[in-house]
């Protein structure tokens, strides 16, 4: 008897297998893990891809082309018609955001009154942080009168021609493209043959369009609107599989 008790107490313990509730239990809880660290690492990537993106849309990464001064040399005026040599005057950046540096190849400007062109100018550009634009030969005329002015004792009445500027610039890789907008001319009429007045222009920024930043800023929205497909397409699937895993 006591061996049949030893051999009782040395028999090794019998495993019952495991019902249908356990190993659907089991089955859920690795199918949201799985879920879960997939939502986690599309998620991080998501956040630093829009992070990237919005940096990317408001970092200004055009040069600036910032608007200094306009003058006037008056050659002649027939029936308060101004024919002159016009200037333009603003600051150029030569570097970009990066520390690097900007070769300007070409320059080209163009002159509007009233939805009219009226002066073209085609220039190299030199390697100078200032630029000087020159119109020869423009007809126009005032569009604001009011300002008097007295030179070597002849005085002279002065008004305003108020013009867009438009420009375009090919630099090393990159073209861009450029609108100053309002720009202020003042001309004079006075018994000299040419006078030549400078017109601060409050340092106006012109607004710079560059065809590369574009480029890489519409690449980065269709990966963006690339991304989201791939991040959602799953998402049916899996709720497909949780409901079929509470049923």
């Amino acid at each position: 008897m006591d061996d049949h008790k030893n051999e009782s107490s040395a028999s090794p313990p019998l495993h019952h297998p495991l019902d249908d509730s356990t190993t659907s239990n089991l089955t859920t809880t690795a199918a949201t893990t799985t879920t879960t660290t997939l939502f986690a690492f599309l998620g991080e990537w998501m956040i630093l891809f829009i992070t990237f993106s919005i940096a990317l849309f408001f970092i200004p990464l055009t040069p600036a082309f910032t608007l200094h001064s306009t003058t006037a040399s008056v050659l002649n005026i027939t029936q308060n018609n101004f024919t002159a040599n016009l200037g333009v005057s603003f600051f150029v950046e030569t570097t970009n955001p990066f520390e690097g540096s900007i070769n300007y190849a070409s320059f080209n400007a163009s002159l509007f009154h009233n939805n009219q062109k009226l002066s073209t100018l085609v220039s190299l550009q030199q390697e100078t942080t200032t630029l000087l634009a020159m119109f020869h030969n423009v007809s126009l005329t005032i569009d604001e009168w009011g300002h008097h002015h007295h030179r070597y004792g002849a005085s002279s009445s002065c008004g305003f021609a108020f013009m867009d500027l438009w420009f375009s610039v090919d630099a090393k890789r990159d073209k861009l493209q450029g609108h100053c907008g309002e720009v202020k001319f003042e001309l004079c009429t006075s018994s000299e043959a040419t006078n030549i007045v400078a017109v601060p222009s409050f340092l106006a920024s012109c607004d710079v369009y560059s065809a590369l930043v574009h480029k890489v800023r519409l690449g980065v929205l269709l990966l963006l609107m690339i991304l989201l497909l791939v991040s959602a397409a799953p998402v049916p699937l899996l709720v497909e599989q949780f409901s079929c895993f509470d049923s």
